[in-house]
């Protein structure tokens, strides 16, 4: 059994349950819940009922079926739309929270986040160990999933996860809904970019998963706000044509987030589930998080 990796247990473990619409008639995501048994199976794909967990963290995870979606956008050059195609994976269902960073934290594995380059820590707020793990550089967090077992997911498996094969605008469809994300609306600290029009109930991050009406299409939550998500790639512009299995380029100087976040409204398209962002890979921020996947095949594929 790999160290770290996933494992698996029968149908009617603890809190399993399918946690995906099938937005296009294929077949949906499973919910990756907290149980334990035998290793990742090679094949065939997971079948309904089975269930989930990572060992390190319990962290839930979706299973993403194999597939092929248009990514990006037709009109913006460094997102210009490409056909992707990929093999099936697993992402995080929710963003990684501080109470499952502290265990990385107390094995030594990861550093404390209790500075930020920019904003405030939560790291060390007994009432927020269910809110994401903020103020994590890009290395932290790729240590971490490297801890947990898994990665980051590369961007393109970000987006699938977001968008699947119907490629909607938003994780939940092509409108902008005030009641299924945290963003900068009537309670933001963030007063140049507050939306008085929404009400999420929150001034800065939520629980993760707080908003599971908005789960994408397989499962996973907040994909749009409360914390923007580190992803693998370096940032370029995307290719012109159809690629496989996507990593994004060798090097670079900035490292890409996605999902827009409680500091956000969609006035720039930051809540857009196309939309990405540059970023210095060395910033900590208040409104950074991320969340890690494994390839079908294991952790380090």
């Amino acid at each position: 059994m790999v160290p770290g990796s996933l494992t698996r247990s029968p149908a009617m473990c603890r809190g399993g349950r399918i946690g995906c619409v099938a937005a296009t008639g294929l077949a949906v995501c499973l919910l990756l819940s907290a149980c334990s048994g035998t290793e990742i199976p090679s094949a065939p794909d997971p079948p309904p009922g089975d269930a989930w967990t990572r060992e390190a963290d319990s962290m839930e995870m979706v299973y993403v079926p194999g597939g092929s979606f248009r990514m990006g956008r037709p009109w913006r050059r460094e997102a210009r739309a490409h056909r992707v195609t990929f093999g099936g994976y697993w992402i995080d269902s929710i963003e990684v929270t501080n109470v499952q960073y502290e265990r990385c934290v107390t094995e030594g594995a990861c550093p404390a986040p209790t500075t930020c380059s920019w904003g405030e820590p939560t790291f060390a707020d007994p009432l927020m160990v269910a809110h994401p793990a903020v103020c994590v550089t890009w290395q932290e967090a790729a240590d971490y999933c490297a801890w947990a077992g898994a990665r980051l997911p590369t961007e393109a498996e970000w987006e699938y996860a977001a968008r699947g094969p119907a490629v909607p605008v938003y994780p939940w469809g092509d409108e902008l809904r005030g009641d299924l994300v945290n963003s900068c609306d009537v309670h933001c600290s963030h007063s140049d970019m507050r939306v008085t029009t929404f009400d999420d109930g929150y001034g800065r991050t939520s629980p993760s998963g707080a908003f599971p009406a908005g789960a994408s299409w397989c499962g996973a939550l907040d994909m749009a706000g409360n914390v923007w998500e580190w992803v693998a790639d370096w940032y370029a512009d995307y290719p012109t044509g159809a690629q496989s299995n996507p990593t994004g380029p060798d090097t670079g100087t900035e490292r890409i987030i996605r999902g827009g976040s409680w500091f956000d409204n969609d006035e720039y398209g930051f809540l857009r589930s196309d939309n990405r962002h540059p970023f210095e890979p060395r910033a900590s921020q208040d409104m950074v998080g991320f969340r890690c996947a494994v390839s079908r095949t294991g952790p380090s594929d």
